[in-house]
């Protein structure tokens, strides 16, 4: 959080052939939970009859909740909606994902199955329990149960995710490149590349820790609550965790960007965007007209001015490594 991304999105925005999202809509498909990184995992990594049916359902579920069409009164107070997938996404979001769910499932048939169980809500089994024992419903237990071809995993979330991002309701005639914020983990982001057939990059932004602690605090109680819970040391330990669990090993298509220098040293930080990205400077014809850097050198070492400076020490004692000389 904090990290100063959306100056890169600023940037990238500039270029002939880009099509950048509104950077309050994350593409969180891949990443969240029951999402395609957790369908590969059931359904890949540690296959099972239990854990891919299951995986499924959940995905289903996911959907479901993603699609803007259930949005409305009085459905809308049964869900909690991040974004409304299936609007942005000129209303395909489900019937995509219905096919690719579909290309998966090798048959699927109703059978008294517990594991899905697990997963419904203790409505859900309590209208269940009412049917069997009051109506004698036979099939009051039995559930959807989906056998998984996972050979057909990569292969088909390419086509799907291709798909998908390509109804993308920005997209225009003269789009060749589509952004997204925040559409993979920055822990592991190689694993995320896979999904797009050789033909994604990703670029992960650094800063400065005792800025993205100063921005929390600056921006809102609420956000300074989710990055840190309005405790230092709880900022220091979510830091020093992310850093240990993300993957630095070398990939020609992940680029570690560091914030400050697209501010301080700029014609320099694009030479590195182009080059990245295999484009040329020719390009960036709306050069300056969302991103200028001497404006926003006001946002690099605004932790100077944070009201409790002895938060900021122990970010410098705790965190020396990443702080910078600024």
């Amino acid at each position: 959080m904090f990290s100063g991304k959306t100056a890169i999105g600023h940037v990238i925005r500039e270029l002939d052939g880009f099509c950048v999202s509104n950077f309050e809509m994350e593409f969180n498909l891949l990443r969240i939970q029951d999402g395609i990184v957790d369908l590969e995992s059931s359904l890949v990594d540690n296959w099972s009859l239990i854990r891919a049916n299951s995986a499924i359902l959940r995905y289903k579920k996911l959907i479901r909740k993603l699609d803007g069409s259930y949005g409305k009164f009085p459905h809308y107070l049964f869900h909690y909606y991040s974004d409304f997938y299936n609007t942005k996404f000129n209303n395909r979001l489900t019937s995509l994902s219905n096919d690719y769910i579909n290309s998966l499932v090798s048959s699927q048939w109703q059978c008294e199955w517990p594991y899905p169980m697990y997963n419904m809500s203790e409505t859900e089994i309590f209208i269940r329990k009412i049917k069997n024992r009051l109506f004698k419903d036979s099939s009051s237990y039995e559930s959807e149960f989906n056998l998984i071809d996972s050979s057909r995993f990569l292969e088909q979330t390419r086509k799907y995710l291709y798909e998908l991002l390509t109804s993308f309701d920005e997209v225009t005639e003269l789009t060749n490149t589509i952004v997204f914020n925040n559409m993979f983990e920055p822990f592991n982001a190689a694993k995320s590349l896979r999904y797009f057939n050789n033909n994604a990059k990703c670029i992960i932004i650094k800063r400065d820790p005792r800025d993205m602690f100063a921005t929390g605090d600056k921006e809102s109680s609420s956000f300074a609550k989710i990055s840190h819970g309005n405790k230092v040391e709880n900022f220091i330990a979510r830091y020093k965790m992310q850093e240990q669990n993300t993957n630095k090993e070398f990939n020609k298509d992940i680029l570690f960007f560091q914030y400050e220098d697209l501010i301080l040293d700029y014609e320099n930080s694009l030479i590195k965007i182009y080059d990245f990205l295999g484009i040329d400077s020719s390009i960036h014809s709306k050069k300056g007209k969302y991103f200028n850097p001497e404006e926003s050198k006001s946002y690099v070492g605004i932790f100077r001015k944070h009201r409790n400076q002895e938060d900021i020490k122990l970010i410098e004692k705790e965190l020396a490594e990443y702080c910078l000389d600024i």
